[in-house]
């Protein structure tokens, strides 16, 4: 299997798992008619097409690429930084709802920030904190979006 056919089959997988999850949405009664499901079926569909390019691609012998070989053994360090900020992630994820948005995000940040940007804790901090504050002006004061409110938000004026 080659690197091109291995990425096409994971990409129609995640692809048709995101849009089958977005169809499994409930439908909006009111405000917006298109509701949440347009966005990440978009999503779906085109991950899954951008799949199939890639396996069509493997039967032309010119655009063929090389064996697969993703590197886990030589590039391990990476790989386990991705499965960190994979895990890190689905954690934010869950516990958001119950914190609120401004604690988990700057959590999530510090620990992106501090993976990438080792030794500089004053300068991840300020870069997290920011992100998290920068982003809740933005979609939950000026866009006026829904985002998860805890002990934080329900001190703040607005």
């Amino acid at each position: 299997m080659t690197n091109n056919l291995v990425t096409g089959i994971v990409a129609i997988a995640i692809g048709g798992i995101y849009f089958i999850t977005a169809m499994l949405l409930p439908e909006m009664r009111m405000g917006d008619r298109l509701g949440p499901k347009l966005f990440p079926s978009i999503a779906g569909i085109l991950a899954m097409l951008s799949g199939l390019v890639l396996i069509i691609q493997e039967r032309n012998p010119a655009k063929r690429s090389k064996k697969a070989d993703f590197g886990f053994v030589k590039n391990k360090e990476v790989w386990f930084k991705i499965l960190l900020t994979t895990v890190v992630g689905i954690a934010y994820g869950l516990i958001m709802d119950s914190l609120g948005f401004l604690l988990p995000t700057t959590l999530f940040m510090l620990f992106i920030t501090t993976l990438i940007n080792k030794g500089r804790l004053v300068q991840n901090l300020i870069i997290a904190f920011l992100f998290a504050v920068i982003s809740y002006g933005i979609f939950a004061v000026a866009l006026k979006l829904s985002l998860p409110r805890g002990f934080i938000e329900q001190l703040l004026p607005f």
